[in-house]
C-alpha cells in the first residue's frame, strides 16, 4: 500500500561525522552496505545508502557504533528508536534505483529552489503521481528531510529518530524489509539550507549504472567529505539501442544523422536546404542516458499537457530539469527556474532525420538568427564545448510527434 508520511521538520544542528570504521563491523558487512559506491551520486548521497543499509544489517550494532553519538538523550523518540533497532537484523539491502533517484532529485531541487516543504510538487502534483510517472511499481514511499547539514549520517539519524512524527513513518520506511530499491538526493534549500529526499520502492526496475564493479568501503571512507565527484562525460554507449526511449529507431536515426552532419556540414547543404559551407566540422556527440531520459520526459510532458515550449506550464525550464536529474550544471545556469540553455524542440515529423533537418534548417534563417542550428552544429564557442546529447520523441498531441534534443556539458 502506498504511504504518504508526515514530513519531519526538526533541523539537525550537528556537523556531519566523517565515515569511519568500527571494529565490530567486518569488511564484508561494510562492503555489503555500500550499494551505491561507484554511481554518479554524490559521496554524501552514497553514504545515505551506506548508513541506512548498516542499520538494516544489524540495528543493535549500528546503534552501538555509528548512531551512538545521536542517542544520548532520554527523549521518547530516542528510547523508541533504541527498542526498534534492537529488533532489526538481516534485512534486505537498499540498492540505488535510477528512476527513483531521478524522482528524488526532481523533488529535492523543486522544494529547494522554491523554499517549500511537503511531498507534493510546487505545482501541486501529488507525490505518487510524480513518482509513478517514472517508477512503474505499485508500492512506494517517500521521506523528506530538512536541516542545516548535508552530511549523510546527520540526515539518516534525523529520519530514524523521527522526532515529532507520531507515525514514525520515516523510520519505518528506512527499516522496512519490503523495500529494496531507493533513490536519494541532497540539494540546497532556500529556507533550511539543505533538504534530502528518499524515494523507496519494492522492486528495482532500472538499476543505477556504476562506473566500477568495486564495492570497497575504503573508497567511500576516504572520500566521504569530498565534493561532488566529476561525473563521467558519457553515461552509456555512443549509440543508443533501438529499444531505448519509447522503443524508437527514429531516435537512433536522429542521433546518427546529426553526428553525420556535424562531421561534414557542407555536404548536407542541399539536403537540409540552407548553405552550410561556412559551418566548421565539429566533434562527434556522445549519447548520455541521463540527458536522454530528461529529453524523453519533456517530449512526453508536451504531449500529455498540450504545450510546445521551452518553459513548461509550471514555469520550469530545461536547466532545472537537467540538474535535478543528476547531470550537474554550473550555478550560473540555475539562477532562474525557467532558464534554458541546452534544449532544442521540434514537432510534426515522425522520422528522426526529418526532425533534425527541421531544426538545422530553422526556417531558412541565417546562421546568426538560427538558434537551433547554432545549438545543434555548435556554431559558436559556447556550443563547441558541449559533448553530450540526449534525444526524446513522443507521439500524440496536436502536432502528432514531439522532439526534444538536449546538448550539454557537465559542470559547464
Amino acid at each position: 500500500m502506498k504511504k504518504l508520511f508526515v514530513i519531519i521538520m526538526a533541523m539537525v544542528l550537528m556537523h556531519g561525522l566523517r565515515a569511519q570504521s568500527y571494529s565490530e563491523w567486518s569488511a564484508q558487512e561494510l562492503a555489503k552496505a555500500n550499494t551505491a559506491q561507484g554511481t554518479s551520486l554524490t559521496q554524501q548521497e552514497q553514504l545515505v545508502f551506506f548508513y541506512c543499509n548498516l542499520a538494516r544489517i544489524d540495528g543493535a550494532k549500528f546503534m552501538r557504533t555509528y548512531a551512538a553519538d545521536y542517542l544520548t538523550d532520554n527523549s521518547p523518540a530516542v528510547a523508541s528508536l533504541k527498542r526498534d533497532l534492537q529488533q532489526v537484523k538481516g534485512r534486505p539491502m537498499l540498492y540505488p534505483e535510477k528512476d527513483l533517484c531521478y524522482t528524488a532529485a526532481l523533488h529535492a531541487t523543486d522544494m529547494g529552489s522554491h523554499g517549500m516543504t511537503g511531498h507534493n510538487s510546487s505545482d501541486g502534483t501529488p507525490c505518487f503521481t510524480r513518482i509513478g510517472k517514472y517508477y512503474k511499481c505499485g508500492t512506494a514511499a517517500e521521506n523528506c528531510s530538512y536541516g542545516y547539514s548535508d552530511q549523510a549520517l546527520d540526515i539518516v539519524m534525523q529520519l530514524l529518530i523521527d522526532r515529532n512524527t507520531p507515525s514514525l513513518g520515516h523510520r519505518i520506511s528506512i527499516l522496512n524489509a519490503d523495500y529494496n530499491a531507493m533513490g536519494t538526493s541532497i540539494k540546497p534549500h532556500k529556507s533550511y539550507k539543505y533538504n534530502c529526499v528518499q524515494d523507496f520502492g519494492a522492486k528495482i526496475i532500472t538499476p543505477m549504472p556504476t562506473s566500477s564493479s568495486s564495492n570497497s568501503y575504503n573508497n567511500i571512507q576516504n572520500n566521504s567529505n569530498a565534493n561532488r565527484p566529476t561525473p563521467p562525460r558519457n553515461d552509456g554507449p555512443s549509440v543508443p539501442s533501438s529499444g531505448d526511449y519509447n522503443g524508437s529507431n527514429e531516435v537512433v536515426n536522429a542521433f546518427n544523422y546529426l553526428n553525420a552532419v556535424r562531421k561534414n556540414p557542407a555536404r548536407y547543404s542541399n539536403e537540409i536546404g540552407v548553405d552550410l559551407s561556412g559551418v566548421k566540422p565539429m566533434h562527434e556527440l556522445k549519447w548520455n542516458f541521463t540527458l536522454a531520459k530528461v529529453a524523453q520526459a519533456k517530449a512526453e510532458d508536451m504531449v500529455e499537457r498540450g504545450y510546445f515550449a521551452h518553459v513548461d506550464p509550471d514555469g520550469g525550464g530545461m536547466n532545472y530539469k537537467i540538474n535535478a536529474a543528476g547531470y550537474t550544471l554550473a550555478s550560473s545556469f540555475l539562477q532562474n527556474y525557467s532558464d534554458n540553455n541546452f534544449e532544442s524542440l521540434a514537432a510534426g515529423n515522425k522520422a528522426g532525420k526529418d526532425a533534425i533537418i527541421q531544426l538545422i534548417n530553422d526556417g531558412g534563417a541565417s546562421n546568426d538568427n538560427a538558434g537551433h542550428r547554432r545549438h545543434l552544429l555548435a556554431i559558436e564557442p559556447f556550443w563547441a564545448n558541449c559533448y553530450d546529447i540526449g534525444i526524446g520523441m513522443a507521439q500524440g498531441g496536436v502536432y502528432g510527434y514531439y522532439w526534444c534534443v538536449i546538448i550539454a556539458k557537465h559542470d559547464f
